[in-house]
């Protein structure tokens, strides 16, 4: 049969018969179910889960190489559509689909790896970089965690809404997709005074004589590192990110007292940037860096493109993980009083924890750290009540 849409054209649909009788009742059929689904806001045809998965990847795919979205989300939207919705989902119409079917994805999902469909899977793809990479599968081998599910469901539930705002199903169609709240569970911090031996050991270790002086220089940046984490509060990904040209005021500032500068730093991370204020300590381990590339580079300034933190050719470092790992074994501090790891994240932590002891508006803290004062709450209320404790220990009990 064939027949026209206003606003849609010309629609082709097989009757799947060669009985004249049987093909008019099915092309009724169909014309009046087109037609109700127009008159209600609907396209016409229905879509199948998979045309439609496959038409929100290309989408956001397009989003991605508009800058309108991060890249890193763009790349991973598309194999977890491939990987988990549409082999579930697959050809049934997109609104047909209910919560009992999305209560019934979720259980899937959870076995996948352990006795659903991807139990007998030896290896993965994903993209990485722009670049489809390729891994063993062992350590997928597992019921996901409540993170990776919730994470999960963002996607799901921004493709069912997608496909309202396409038309294809309505808003009361959309299906419930809902998994567990995730506890607050932050990167363990530091005690100052273990800092201080964290610190005065990293020191120790970097003029150590008995290792080359490869190693020594992987031990001053590695303590340059540490000492601007916990002056800063950066992320990793914004120490990783940070050029030489984001220390606003930094070189007209050389030459200068410390406490004659006047330094802002520009970080770039998590899809977002901000300027912010450092504290006035972690500012001589910029000299000693900046020092350091002078010295492997006939004595030439670094551009303002260039990474502060960098390999003795001026590439950039992506990892200082390996010298942290050994340093915080060393110092006995690899895990907190709970058990929980220590990476390069907890020096954020620590840089927080020690602002709100030292009575720094939670407000001007989270506009400094690139956070919101509830995630601020959530992540240390301990050490917000910590500030009060002389008021919480009135002298009214004898």
């Amino acid at each position: 049969m064939r027949f026209s849409i206003r606003g849609e054209g010309q629609i082709r649909k097989s009757l799947g018969t060669s009985d004249e009788a049987e093909a008019q009742r099915k092309a009724a059929k169909l014309w009046h179910e087109a037609q109700y689904r127009k008159e209600n806001g609907l396209r016409a045809v229905q879509r199948t889960f998979r045309t439609v998965a496959e038409e929100f990847c290309d989408h956001m795919d397009r989003l991605s190489e508009r800058g309108e979205v991060r890249h890193d989300r763009g790349d991973r939207i598309r194999p977890l559509v491939e990987r988990y919705f549409v082999p579930f989902f697959d050809k049934k119409p997109i609104d047909a689909i209910t919560d009992a079917d999305a209560i019934r994805y979720m259980e899937w999902r959870k076995t996948f790896w352990t006795t659903g469909p991807g139990k007998d899977q030896t290896h993965i793809e994903y993209i990485r970089a722009g670049k489809r990479v390729r891994r063993p599968a062992t350590e997928m081998r597992r019921v996901p965690s409540l993170s990776s599910q919730r994470g999960e469901a963002v996607v799901l539930r921004q493709l069912f809404r997608q496909a309202a705002k396409w038309g294809y199903i309505n808003q009361s169609q959309i299906p419930d997709v809902d998994t567990p709240r995730v506890p607050p569970s932050p990167r363990p911090s530091y005690s100052s005074g273990e800092m201080d031996r964290l610190l005065k050991l990293a020191q120790k270790r970097m003029h150590d004589q008995q290792v080359n002086e490869e190693v020594r220089r992987d031990r001053r940046i590695l303590y340059a590192y540490i000492t601007i984490a916990c002056c800063t509060g950066m992320r990793p990904t914004e120490l990783r990110n940070l050029n030489w040209g984001d220390l606003l005021g930094y070189r007209e500032g050389l030459g200068k007292r410390l406490g004659d500068r006047d330094i802002r730093i520009r970080a770039r991370g998590k899809g977002k940037s901000r300027e912010f204020i450092p504290l006035e300590y972690g500012l001589g381990e910029f000299d000693r860096l900046w020092r350091m590339w002078k010295s492997h580079h006939d004595d030439n300034e670094p551009t303002d493109g260039d990474p502060v933190f960098a390999a003795p050719d001026g590439r950039r470092l992506t990892s200082i993980n390996k010298s942290l790992n050994a340093l915080l074994e060393a110092a006995g501090l690899k895990e907190d009083h709970c058990g929980k790891k220590r990476d390069a994240y907890s020096f954020r932590h620590f840089y927080i924890s020690q602002q709100l002891r030292a009575g720094v508006d939670v407000f001007v803290l989270a506009r400094n750290t690139g956070t919101s004062p509830d995630m601020i709450d959530k992540f240390y209320g301990q050490v917000s009540v910590e500030q009060f404790k002389d008021a919480l220990r009135p002298d009214w009990i004898a």
